[in-house]
């Protein structure tokens, strides 16, 4: 009965750390969750998951953050877009987050801050040149440097989550 109990305890971990991909895929902290069970994990022993596993699954978890918030920016700036553009990406994604998340939860989060970080590239540029066309383009590679950056934190939660697989196996 005890075996039963303990398989149970990881199939419920296992699954739960499925759940926080799905949430890092929401564009919430699911990242943040899956360092956070890590340190669960090491402090109760379970499998072989040492520090410096912890340690690497925590900077992880940093350095995903940092290439979604700069991810796109880049992006943008790349493929021609002024310092208006740039910004407008950054603070209509973000923006598009708050507000997404509050509205139409958990989904809206995604969604948001898609079509905020286009609309803030787009409504940058135009600001600076009055040029449609120039505007439109920058606000789609907005578009696309926020999806690279969704799924290069979501590769990063798929990683983590696969070395706590690996070691508590």
């Amino acid at each position: 009965m005890e075996l039963f109990f303990i398989k149970f305890g990881f199939i419920s971990l296992y699954l739960l750390l499925f759940g926080f991909l799905v949430l890092t895929l929401l564009g919430l902290a699911g990242n943040w969750f899956i360092a956070g069970a890590a340190v669960v994990i090491k402090l109760l022993g379970w499998g072989t998951l040492s520090w410096p596993w912890v340690l690497a699954i925590v900077a992880l978890a940093v350095v995903a953050e940092i290439i979604e918030a700069l991810l796109g920016m880049v992006i943008v700036a790349r493929q021609g877009g002024t310092r208006y553009g740039v910004i407008g990406s950054f603070v209509g994604g973000l923006a598009g987050v708050i507000i997404g998340g509050s509205v139409v939860p958990p989904i809206g989060s995604l969604i948001f801050g898609f079509v905020g970080a286009f609309a803030g590239a787009a409504i940058g540029e135009y600001i600076r040149d009055q040029r449609l066309d120039q505007a439109m383009r920058v606000g789609f590679w907005s578009f696309v440097g926020r999806s690279a950056a969704t799924m290069a934190k979501v590769a990063a939660g798929v990683l983590m989550v696969w070395i706590i697989i690996v070691m508590t196996w």
